[in-house]
């Protein structure tokens, strides 16, 4: 196994800087950054920098990382929000287009047609 020494020095003093400043954009550009060097996956990299700034009492750093890790937890659930709603919208979907298809009734195509439109709408508003 080999090892490889990557220097995030410059990086970890603008998540600093920018921590300080409570400039979470800024700190995420900083952070993006030190993935792309380390190759490492963005909830390891704030693991780590919350671990040793706790570690080494800098309480700023240590906060801007928790910030951002729970920025991170509510983007993840807004998107699993927003897939399952677009999962119920096409298993409706594909219950209307089945239903149409057993359906000789004029009227209960037209309704399940309907029903179908709104489905896309829903689909398209979470788009």
């Amino acid at each position: 196994m080999f090892s490889v020494n990557t220097d995030i020095t410059d990086q970890m003093k603008g998540f600093s800087k920018f921590a300080k400043q409570d400039d979470v954009n800024h700190a995420m550009d900083e952070i993006i950054l030190i993935c792309r060097k380390t190759m490492m996956p963005p909830r390891t990299v704030l693991y780590q920098i919350a671990e040793a700034a706790n570690e080494s009492n800098q309480i700023v750093d240590y906060q801007m990382a928790c910030k951002i890790q729970e920025l991170l937890d509510e983007q993840r659930n807004e998107i699993k929000r927003k897939s399952e709603m677009i999962e119920d919208s096409v298993n409706d979907a594909i219950f209307g287009l089945k239903e149409i298809v057993k359906s000789g009734n004029p009227a209960m195509i037209k309704n399940y047609i309907e029903a179908i439109r709104l489905d896309l709408k829903q689909i398209e508003s979470v788009l």
